[in-house]
């Protein structure tokens, strides 16, 4: 999806500073996806230290008909690795912490720990197994977890490969340093996130806590079905430093500017930190893979909140995109961003079309169906291309099918058969077989 950006010129005098027709563009696309109940959240562009725009559209709670605003925070996933990478770096300018320092110092019951160093942490280069990909660890998630329960729940799992052989993303791997850094400071982790980069930064949206706390207006994850639904609540206890952070589309942008002007680190410190190759994983942030602005990355999910940022330092220009509801690929929200900055207009989606296919005989599938006897739904709509499946299963992802002819469309081993006549779906994966029908 990315790569569509090679055209764009990374010249700073084509910069929409002041772009107020692109910004009304920008508005009506923001309002089109959510009309359309395929986007709430919000979205900020910065240039320098400035904001050019941002936007925030749906609800931080859907039953209250809160409404999402400029300061409404979100759980911003694993976009927390960024920050995390940023206060080791900051304690090894302080002298508390070297890249070489092995686990084995500070968990020497972690598979592995006297060969796995900090450095290798940060790159998940230390094939430590992903305490989230544990057969139990949605449920087990939800609950308040000591920092010595969790070493123990990802404790008897095997190692996936020898330290520094290979790179896997594993969230325990910044879990890891998150209560590595609590050791080195005797402070918990939001106390160090706060003295560290939040008031020195003026980030008064930015925090660590446990769990969502709409009081402070924060936002609700919801699953998009014909309606919205509430998503299970996860217990950040368990991970705070791989993403436990709350905070806003403009805030993360201040965040981005300030990092890539020597604000929180040396200079020697950025450039340890950023990697070299396109899609590659430095400490805490990625490479984008399209060469033309040159930047970097980093997304978050957890429950349904997506989270993305875009930062290219040659001209100081951020895209943050921050949601509670999702069912497009988020890329393509900041492609629409990225577009404007640089004085370029987007068509507006047409979400009553998938290719290859009539819009009236997609518009006889297309809605909310359900398993006689099962609360469980599922919603078929478009991302205007492909059919968009997506589970009411709290935390449940969408998914893209490609259309095979006859009303059959598939992704992977899962087949989904449409009869529009009788208003059935019927899906296939392996053994198993059923039946859904349209409400």
């Amino acid at each position: 999806m990315k790569n569509i950006l090679y055209p764009l010129v990374a010249a700073l005098c084509l910069l929409a500073v002041n772009n107020a027709a692109g910004q009304q563009k920008l508005d009506v696309y923001f309002d089109h996806l959510f009309k359309n109940q395929k986007f709430m959240g919000s979205v900020s562009v910065t240039h320098n230290d400035s904001v050019i725009y941002s936007k925030s559209v749906g609800y931080a709670d859907a039953d209250q008909k809160i409404e999402n605003n400029q300061y409404t925070k979100f759980r911003i996933g694993s976009q927390t690795k960024t920050f995390t990478a940023v206060l080791i770096l900051k304690a090894i300018e302080e002298k508390k912490l070297k890249l070489s320092d092995k686990l084995s110092r500070y968990y020497p019951q972690v598979k592995n720990a006297t060969q796995i160093t900090i450095e290798q942490l940060l790159k998940h280069r230390s094939g430590i197994f992903n305490f989230t990909e544990i057969e139990d660890a949605r449920e087990w998630e939800q609950q308040y977890h000591t920092e010595k329960e969790f070493l123990a729940y990802f404790a008897k799992e095997k190692s996936n490969f020898e330290p520094g052989t290979a790179y896997e993303y594993s969230n325990t791997n910044y879990a890891l340093l998150g209560f590595i850094l609590q050791k080195i400071y005797k402070k918990t982790f939001a106390k160090i996130l706060d003295e560290k980069i939040c008031k020195p930064l003026n980030l008064r949206n930015t925090y660590y806590t446990f769990e969502v706390d709409p009081a402070n207006n924060e936002a609700f994850s919801y699953n998009i079905q014909d309606t919205y639904l509430k998503n299970a609540k996860v217990n950040f206890s368990n991970h705070p430093a791989s993403g436990g952070i709350v905070s806003t589309a403009v805030d993360v942008s201040k965040f981005l500017f300030a990092l890539f002007n020597n604000k929180l680190i040396s200079a020697k410190s950025l450039a340890m930190m950023l990697p070299v190759d396109k899609g590659a994983y430095g400490f805490g942030i990625e490479k984008l893979t399209f060469a033309n602005p040159l930047g970097y990355e980093h997304g978050g999910r957890v429950e349904n909140y997506f989270s993305d940022y875009w930062y290219f330092p040659k001209e100081n220009l951020g895209v943050v995109v921050l949601s509670n509801a999702i069912n497009i690929n988020l890329g393509d929200i900041s492609t629409v961003l990225l577009k404007f900055a640089f004085n370029q207009q987007s068509e507006l989606p047409n979400f009553n079309r998938i290719k290859e296919l009539p819009d009236a005989d997609f518009t006889k599938i297309k809605g909310t169906y359900n398993i006689k006897g099962d609360k469980e739904t599922v919603t078929i709509s478009t991302d205007g291309q492909y059919l968009t499946f997506q589970n009411s299963r709290a935390g449940q992802d969408y998914v893209l099918f490609e259309y095979k002819g006859n009303y059959l469309f598939k992704y992977e081993n899962i087949s989904l058969q449409f009869f529009p006549e009788k208003n059935e779906m019927h899906l296939e994966q392996g053994n198993e077989k059923e039946m859904y029908t349209k409400r």
